[in-house]
């Protein structure tokens, strides 16, 4: 009966019937068969569950021209998969430091940058120290320079990570911020571009704080708001760089108009009127 119910709420595992799934009798020719049955359900399951959110996410990412809205969007739909309470992304800048673009926390009403309007006061990350060494105290720039994920189920009891700045936010605002999970958004050059973090997801029935787990929708978006991102500034870098030779060309273009005037015989003959000029009134004074 427990992997019955398990089944009905999607979170089905073999080792529910691998003490029975061994013996050689009835019993464990069912749950053999049963285990068989919930494992290609949870697959249709899953594949549906890609059809109807990752496709639309993809089409909106990619339809996508405002840089502020496709943000939010990679925030919001992160945070609708894994029922977290909060969503920030970070953006990569002069591989120096990890700028904050997009902070949403559900519960305080917290919404800033991106379309808001509101400002974010946050300072930027800095992914090194001021002596050289890599800044991994940090969990979003630990991301950002190991290319490595984070999942850790209460920030208060972990290890090797600096939370002092959550914790004051905590305390300023009475939040608690619980589990975390981030995660390296990287280019196709495989250069990490941004970092997805997501804090307190809660359980769909209870409310209650939990872990983050990760699947193939979440799996799928993050492949997603990766490509968006990464296409989204090599457009931008493009747009950058026809605008500075349009910028070129116009110069030069420019000093060879100059260049060409200057080299006539009427322009030579103004300068020499214009030197006489100049001698006979130097003269008379």
């Amino acid at each position: 009966m427990i992997a019955v119910h398990a089944l009905e709420r999607g979170d089905y595992t073999s080792d529910l019937l691998e003490d029975m799934i061994g013996q050689e009798d009835d019993l464990g020719q069912l749950a053999s068969m049963l285990d068989s049955m919930a494992r290609q359900v949870l697959f249709k399951d899953r594949q549906q569950r890609l059809l109807r959110t990752v496709i639309p996410i993809g089409v909106s990412l990619s339809a996508e021209k405002d840089f502020n809205r496709l943000l939010e969007t990679v925030v919001l739909e992160a945070q609708e998969i894994t029922n977290a309470d909060a969503g920030t992304l970070y953006l990569v800048e002069d591989h120096q430091h990890l700028r904050f673009m997009i902070v949403r926390n559900t519960s305080l009403g917290l919404m800033t940058g991106g379309t808001t309007g509101n400002p974010i006061t946050f300072n930027p990350i800095p992914l090194y120290k001021e002596n050289g060494e890599e800044n991994r105290s940090n969990v979003a720039s630990y991301v950002a320079l190991t290319h490595k994920r984070v999942n850790i189920p209460d920030a208060y009891e972990a290890d090797g990570f600096d939370f002092t700045g959550t914790k004051i936010f905590d305390e300023r605002t009475g939040y608690r911020s619980k589990s975390f999970f981030a995660v390296p958004l990287e280019n196709k050059d495989n250069e990490v571009i941004g970092v997805l973090q997501l804090i307190n997801s809660k359980d769909a029935e209870t409310g209650e704080i939990v872990s983050f787990s990760s699947d193939d929708v979440l799996e799928a978006l993050i492949l997603l708001a990766s490509a968006a991102l990464d296409g989204y500034i090599r457009e931008q870098r493009l747009h950058q760089e026809i605008a500075k030779l349009r910028i070129e060309i116009d110069e030069v273009r420019r000093a060879r108009q100059v260049a060409e005037i200057t080299d006539t015989n009427y322009f030579r003959d103004l300068q020499s009127k214009a030197t006489e000029m100049r001698r006979r009134k130097s003269s008379k004074t």
